[in-house]
Order: structure tokens, then sequence, then C-alpha cells
């Protein structure tokens, strides 16, 4: 697996230049803090950490572990919640940060669940936004690229749990 052939979508100057937006835009919304970031794991963990970087504001962070891939290439459809974040959401300005919105159904869920803790604000912030498979509309507040279609790898993307280590963001070919 390790040979597989990739191309480059996007290098590590073009994502580093577009988190810095990011960072800049959600700090331009968020001007009264208490702001609450929670990375959807394994994914997300280098998006949230260049994302919480780039913020002018403080900020805490937690993590969810969700899954709906296991070893396969596209979502199952079924969420499992493996690990479920621990700081309180109520009365928080929160953002759900992932790696990837393929299918919509894992975060659609998810987003779902977090409301129910009425927190002050939900938004999401994902890297990809993958659109030719969604089955489940899910409204993006934020997001880095915007793709129609292709497995993707590097920056946290895996594609059975490696291939997260890479820099820029690949796309695997058949």
């Amino acid at each position: 697996m390790e040979h597989v052939k990739k191309r480059m979508l996007y290098d590590a100057n073009a994502i580093g230049a577009r988190v810095q937006e990011l960072g800049k835009q959600i700090s331009e919304d968020c001007p009264e803090g208490n702001l609450l970031l929670i990375g959807i794991l394994k994914g997300s963990f280098v998006f949230l950490a260049d994302l919480a970087r780039s913020l002018s504001l403080p900020c805490q962070i937690d993590f969810a572990r969700i899954s709906s891939y296991g070893t396969a290439t596209v979502s199952s459809g079924e969420l499992k919640v493996i690990m479920d974040v621990g700081i309180p959401v109520k009365d928080r300005h929160v953002i759900l940060v992932d790696d990837i919105v393929d299918s919509g159904l894992t975060l659609s869920e998810y987003r779902r669940r977090i409301e129910l803790s009425n927190p002050k604000s939900l938004k999401i912030a994902a890297m990809i936004d993958k659109t030719a498979r969604r089955e489940k509309h899910v409204h993006l507040d934020y997001y880095g690229f915007r793709i129609d279609d292709g497995f993707l790898v590097g920056y946290g993307l895996d594609w059975d749990e490696k291939f997260r280590n890479l820099g820029g963001i690949y796309v695997i070919e058949p």
C-alpha cells in the first residue's frame, strides 16, 4: 500500500495559507471568545492544531472520536462514538473541526448530538468539502478546499491509518 500512486492536490504552502485565512475569519466571527474547538479524531488533528495556532483569540480544545469508515474508502453510514467530548459545551461557541466532509452522514449526526447540549452557537470547519457523494446536507461555516470527488490522503487524511503524516493533500489514483 505504501507504493500506491498518488497525485498532489494541495502542497503545504497552499494549505498553510488557507488555514491562516480560516483562522482570521473565525477570530473575526467570534470576538467575544468563549470558543471551544472540538476535533473529530483521528483525521482532524493536524488541521485542528494549525487552525488553533492561527486564531487571534483564546480557545479551548477537546476531541471526539467517531467513525463511519473503518478500513473502507466509503462511509458505512453508521455513526460509532468511540470517545465523546469531555468539556461542557452549554453556552459556549463551539466549532466542530473535521478533516473531510464526504457523505455528510457522520458529521450531521454528531452535530445533532452536540446541539442537544445547548451550545451558544455551533459551527463546522473542515479542511476538505467533498461534494460528489453527499447524502446528508451539512452546512460548512468554514472549509479549506472544495473538491468534487477522489479519495484523499495526507494532512491528517488517511487510508487504513496510513498517509496521515504527509504534509500535502494527495488524491489516490487508480
